[in-house]
């Protein structure tokens, strides 16, 4: 089985900050979240946060924007609609039905993609819409877990992340693949 990361592996850059971007050229006001959101986002790609810390800081910035949000999956697929041309083409071919994608980005999110990657077996954050909470963060060792719930006995052939995040899913793949700007670097 061949297991992706989606952010900077197979969409080229952070589909949650391209995503409230987005959502900011929209509705301006929220123009105020943007330095914390991007310090946040900075210190989770440098591996300084741990789950907790970053799932609070996550909370923080998604409630808000949850709470003004009526319609989120229109809003979701016009997202969608302006940024499909940042999926690595030479990615999403190696992607087969059987394989998964492991991410951190919200199911809410990767629902308005999910028809076009290749597989049904993505495992995404959960957030409640309402609450604004996230109820399981897919981060880290969480990856790990979540793959372990879902293919207990499936093993990693294959793996391919951007980033030292996804250590622990290196760690139980056989091979292991760095994707850069769309371009493949094997490690192990």
């Amino acid at each position: 089985m061949k297991v992706f990361d989606f952010d900077n592996t197979i969409y080229g850059g952070e589909s949650v900050f391209d995503f409230a971007m987005f959502f900011v050229k929209r509705k301006k006001s929220f123009i105020k979240y943007v330095p914390s959101f991007i310090k946040i986002l900075f210190s989770y790609k440098m591996c300084h946060m741990d789950i907790s810390e970053f799932q609070k800081a996550l909370e923080k910035y998604a409630k808000p924007f949850l709470e003004n949000q009526e319609n989120i999956k229109e809003l979701v697929a016009e997202f969608w609609l302006q940024n499909i041309e940042k999926l690595y083409p030479n990615i999403l071919k190696k992607i087969e039905k059987d394989d998964a994608i492991i991410t951190a980005s919200p199911d809410f999110l990767i629902d308005g993609i999910k028809d076009v990657l290749n597989t049904d077996h993505i495992l995404c954050s959960k957030l409640d819409l309402e609450k604004g909470k996230i109820s399981f963060l897919n981060f880290r060792e969480n990856k790990v877990k979540c793959f372990m719930e879902k293919y207990d006995e499936k093993k990693i052939e294959e793996f391919y992340t951007d980033s030292y995040n996804d250590k622990p899913l290196m760690d139980i793949s056989k091979h292991v693949f760095l994707v850069h700007h769309g371009k493949l670097k094997k490690l192990k």
